[in-house]
């Protein structure tokens, strides 16, 4: 007996099944640009850690030992664990400059694309997200290949460990993680409605960790047994990987006018004019304190930058306090970044359906957690005490709360600009910061290494008074709109 086509319509079997199909097409369709962060960040984290190994060496091999590359190799794998007293007086030696290497490669990466994303930002509400995603890729690939030459060069040549900076040249001037950032985050927005914007930008800030995670873990595994050159030769096909998927597997969410040409569009990335508009959107007054709220929310997350800036010197800090190698140091960070990842992942979820819990607070709660978190390092005696971090697990949710209260209170069409400006804001500041830390660290390395990391939970807690401000006039803005929605009724 034959099923007509009525009846496979009443079949509850059937129709059960059409529904898992229809929601496993739902689950699909949402993954966009989530496997390009994925795989990016796998790159990116892949071979962080060994270029701060890296420079250590080369340091210590082509500044202090003059090419005696068996006097330096107790630091190249083990810090100050394996001969004690040579190492730690090579650590107190080569320290002070490798942070200078390491900081000005902070400065180059952040407030270069300061100015790129500035031009791209704006931009990208015009003429499209993926292209913006791609010119910053391109540049993380590039960087990791003159990475890889330079290490391999340092292989036969007592190379000094500046020429690492001139290879971060190209992810600088294709606007490095401010330009990839704003661009993820404004086609997430693009796609997404303001019920479901926070989740999503936690998901995929989430997804950003656990690449990071992966790459961590695969870092130390590989270390000691792997090339540095091949690590970082890896870490650059992870970012022709991650531009492939964006150029191959996602649409684009901006509607661009076909009769523009493709010499317009590269024309229009150096057209002042979208610099100006952008500076405008930000700087005409605005009802309801909606411009205030913005600079707040930049402003907030710009201390965030600012304070975290410092997080490129903990390595060389648990080096001198603790004796730990770059595998040691990955473990930790790789624990860190893993409950990070599930606060951003679960976390936002949970609290938002358990305890209805709003932007402001999720993002009082992550500074809350950033200040114990440093305070805890700073506090730390043994390197174990370090693990007790990864119990902050909500420390990393700003950025998604600061984005998607952005997106609620600004025009669809400024939402790439607020991102942008966020971004840049975030990226110059380090300019004053690295110095500041720097010099704290410099300073204090002999007998309070951890002073910078006091210094830097006084700034979360500045913030955490920003945030009042920036919730109270939330408050009375909701009140305002309220209050006019009422007259427009009557």
């Amino acid at each position: 007996m034959e099923l007509t086509g009525n009846s496979k319509e009443d079949s509850p079997l059937l129709r059960k099944d059409e529904a898992r199909k229809s929601s496993h097409r739902e689950w699909f369709r949402n993954v966009t640009v989530e496997p390009v962060t994925f795989v990016h960040s796998f790159g990116w984290s892949l071979s962080e850690i060994v270029l701060a190994n890296q420079i250590v060496y080369q340091t210590c091999v082509a500044t202090l030992a003059e090419g005696d590359e068996e006097t330096c190799s107790v630091m190249k794998q083990t810090g100050a664990a394996n001969n004690e007293t040579l190492a730690i007086y090579l650590e107190e030696e080569v320290q002070p400059y490798a942070a200078a290497v390491t900081m000005s490669i902070v400065l180059l990466t952040s407030v270069v694309p300061a100015v790129v994303a500035l031009f791209l930002g704006p931009w990208s509400d015009k003429f499209g997200r993926r292209p913006v995603i791609a010119i910053s890729s391109i540049g993380y690939m590039l960087s990791q290949v003159l990475t890889a030459t330079v290490c391999y060069c340092s292989s036969y040549y007592a190379l000094s460990p500046w020429w690492y900076v001139v290879a971060n040249i190209p992810v600088a001037i294709s606007g490095g993680y401010s330009v990839f950032h704003a661009g993820i985050f404004s086609y997430i927005s693009d796609v997404t409605t303001e019920s479901n914007r926070t989740l999503r930008m936690g998901v995929l800030q989430g997804i950003t960790m656990l690449g990071v995670l992966v790459g961590l873990l695969a870092s130390n595994y590989m270390i000691g047994s792997v090339p540095a050159t091949t690590m970082f030769s890896l870490s650059a096909a992870a970012m022709l990987a991650s531009t492939l998927y964006l150029a191959l597997y996602t649409e684009e969410t901006i509607k661009i006018e076909s009769e523009v040409s493709a010499k317009e569009k590269l024309k229009a990335i150096f057209n002042i004019n979208l610099v100006r508009e952008m500076l405008r959107t930000f700087t005409k007054p605005k009802p309801n304190y909606e411009r205030a709220i913005t600079w707040l929310l930049i402003s907030i997350g710009g201390l965030v930058e600012f304070a975290i800036a410092g997080r490129q010197l903990f390595f060389l800090y648990t080096r001198r306090q603790f004796a730990w190698d770059a595998v040691s140091y990955g473990y930790w960070l790789s624990a860190e970044l893993g409950f990070i990842m599930l606060g951003n992942l679960f976390g936002i979820g949970l609290l938002k359906k358990l305890f209805n819990i709003s932007d402001m607070s999720l993002l009082a709660l992550s500074t809350m957690n950033q200040i114990g978190d440093y305070l805890i390092k700073g506090f730390a005696s043994d390197g174990w005490q370090l693990y007790l971090t990864a119990l902050m697990v909500f420390k990393g949710v700003d950025g998604a709360a600061v984005r998607s209260i952005l997106s609620s209170i600004l025009p669809a069409d400024d939402v790439g600009k607020s991102y942008s400006m966020d971004l840049s804001v975030k990226a110059i500041t380090p300019l004053v910061s690295v110095f500041l830390f720097t010099a704290i660290y410099n300073r204090t390395i002999g007998n309070e290494p951890s002073t910078y990391l006091f210094v830097t939970s006084v700034v979360f807690g500045i913030n955490l008074v920003l945030i009042a401000v920036a919730r109270y006039l939330l408050k009375t803005r909701h009140r305002a709109l309220c209050d006019q929605d009422v007259d427009t009724r009557k």
